[in-house]
């Protein structure tokens, strides 16, 4: 009895080594044929400043210009937003995602680095999954010799009217789960602002 339990269970643990490894195979085919591109950029912060409807050091009030100066003098202008990348996948399976790693630039100048600790599933034939990527960065750090304007510049108008980002640029890097270990997509894709 016990000699036909053992190879068995060796049959079955192949068996699921296999199916893991076709599974493995498929997503990281289906994730390779997506197309990614940004969609939209909200809730951008300049010193805790709303500044999505913002375009110049003129359209802000005393009061902003005041907490943004105080921010500029502590040696810090904390920008934030989040940009949404969109993902189609093409293929007649399921593709997925457990983990992204990114680059982010404006005006090709590389503001922050980072990841999104989350499993995104991309629906077949078609369907589109979207990304939220929170990216923050100290602009005084990366423009230490621009003067106060300059910073302030830097960090305005990132969009379009309809919230399509204009100055922002991002590469990704997909990781997918096999086993309880994540593998890494081959170099980074830069995102396209159209698919």
């Amino acid at each position: 009895m016990k000699k036909t339990f053992i190879p068995s269970l060796i049959a079955i643990l192949f068996m699921v080594m296999v199916l893991n490894s076709c599974s493995y195979l498929k997503e990281l085919s289906a994730l390779a044929d997506c197309d990614f591109r940004m969609s939209t950029l909200e809730d951008p912060l300049l010193a805790g400043i709303d500044i999505s409807d913002r375009n110049s050091i003129e359209a802000l009030t005393f009061e902003e210009t005041g907490k943004i100066a105080k921010n500029i003098l502590l040696g810090e202008l904390p920008l934030s937003f989040i940009l949404n990348v969109e993902v189609k996948n093409p293929n007649p399976v399921t593709a997925s995602l457990n983990r992204l790693e990114y680059i982010a630039f404006i005006d090709d100048l590389q503001v922050a680095a980072g990841a999104v600790e989350e499993r995104i599933e991309i629906p077949p034939l078609g369907g589109i999954s979207t990304i939220p990527v929170k990216v923050e960065t100290n602009l005084v750090e990366l423009l230490k010799r621009e003067s106060r304007n300059t910073l302030i510049n830097f960090g305005l108008n990132l969009a379009d009217a309809s919230k399509r980002p204009t100055r922002v640029s991002i590469q990704i890097k997909p990781y997918i789960r096999v086993g309880n270990k994540d593998l890494e997509y081959p170099g980074y894709i830069n995102v396209n602002k159209e698919f």
